[in-house]
């Protein structure tokens, strides 16, 4: 479950909305409530929840002041924003500053699946960035070079960093490092012992497993994320190259 802080400039009852089950179905939790800016921002710096709710009363003064220190502080974590009023110039700096949705009152529970899922979106996508980089630091610390070999681990890593969300051939990893992919077969062999195959199916088995360990993806999601043709034929790589079920990470 994503959890929500909730942040109200008037403390006001928030029954209304943790009673809608929109939350629950979209896979979203409300796990706090403050009145204060910097409470909630630092919440969110410290990782305790995933989405900042702005129920915005007075209208725009609260949620700008909050998107606005989130900006400085540099906390990216989706905000969506409820107000009591429907101005189209709030709305429009508030998106302007970042708000992944803004409501009006009497919010509809669509209205709210739809902001959740915008804001589910973005998260994941971050979550996403965040263990692929995890992954890539991972599996070049692991690589055994030469001495003198960091130029070649830079540009793996540039290229493993341009190429995220797509899948890398040994054609494309060639036309990278400017060889033909006959050569530079032999050549990433001398330079690590292991084929660039078995390296970029290290890489993608690791993102792998560190996306069943964040607990918000299930197997299948995973393999479908990974572009695979089934979750059974992504469980057979996984286990030949970990040793393990993808469900032992979970």
């Amino acid at each position: 479950m994503y959890r929500i802080t909730v942040v109200d400039s008037s403390n006001y009852d928030l029954r209304h909305y943790s009673s809608m089950p929109v939350f629950a179905e979209c896979g979203f939790e409300i796990v706090s409530h403050t009145t204060d800016p910097e409470k909630a921002l630092a919440t969110a710096s410290a990782q305790q929840c995933d989405m900042l709710l702005c129920i915005n009363r007075p209208a725009a003064v609260f949620a700008t002041d909050l998107l606005k220190r989130s900006s400085r502080a540099g906390i990216n974590v989706p905000i969506v924003v409820i107000s009591h009023v429907n101005a189209a110039s709030d709305m429009r700096e508030c998106f302007l500053l970042g708000a992944v949705d803004y409501l009006t009152e009497p919010t509809l529970e669509e209205d709210v699946r739809s902001a959740l899922m915008r804001a589910a979106k973005n998260i994941g996508k971050k979550l996403m960035d965040t263990e692929y980089s995890k992954a890539v630091k991972q599996v070049l610390g692991e690589l055994t070079v030469a001495d003198g070999s960091e130029t070649f681990v830079e540009k793996l890593r540039e290229l493993l960093e341009k190429t995220q969300g797509t899948a890398v051939t040994v054609e494309t990893a060639a036309d990278h490092f400017g060889y033909n992919p006959d050569y530079f077969g032999r050549y990433f062999k001398a330079k690590t012992g292991m084929s660039f195959s078995e390296f970029y199916k290290n890489l993608t088995m690791g993102y792998a497993r560190l996306l069943l360990e964040s607990g918000h993806y299930k197997v299948k999601e995973v393999s479908d994320l990974l572009g695979f043709a089934s979750a059974d034929y992504f469980t057979r790589v996984f286990k030949k190259v970990t040793g393990h079920l993808p469900s032992h990470h979970k």
